[in-house]
């Protein structure tokens, strides 16, 4: 597998950044990367392995892969509705990811 470019390390150490028990969309992750959500996607795609994937998920609160997600979501107490995560209780916007990466 080759290695990410700039861009796309840069995307994946704020992935890094969302702490177990929490999650954040394509779209925050892409603010708070300077892109959007959909070279977000794509970039976890293809590098996504490489970070805990499951804490970026779509901005319904669902994942491309729920049930390889919902393993990581129960082991890390991730509250669900149905098959989607309650953002309202462990979402983090770009706001927050921005403070995080400043601690």
């Amino acid at each position: 597998m080759s290695e990410p470019e700039d861009v796309a390390q840069h995307v994946l150490n704020i992935a890094a950044l969302i702490p177990p028990g929490n999650v954040s969309t394509y779209g925050e992750v892409g603010k708070a990367a300077g892109v959007g959500p959909r070279q977000v996607g794509s970039i976890m795609r293809q590098w996504g392995s490489r970070v805990s994937w499951w804490r970026v998920i779509k901005a319904d609160g669902t994942s491309h892969d729920f049930d390889r997600a919902q393993a990581h979501w129960e082991a890390e107490g991730i509250p669900l509705r149905g098959k989607a995560v309650r953002m309202d209780l462990c979402g983090l916007d770009h706001k927050d990811l921005g403070n995080i990466a400043k601690q």
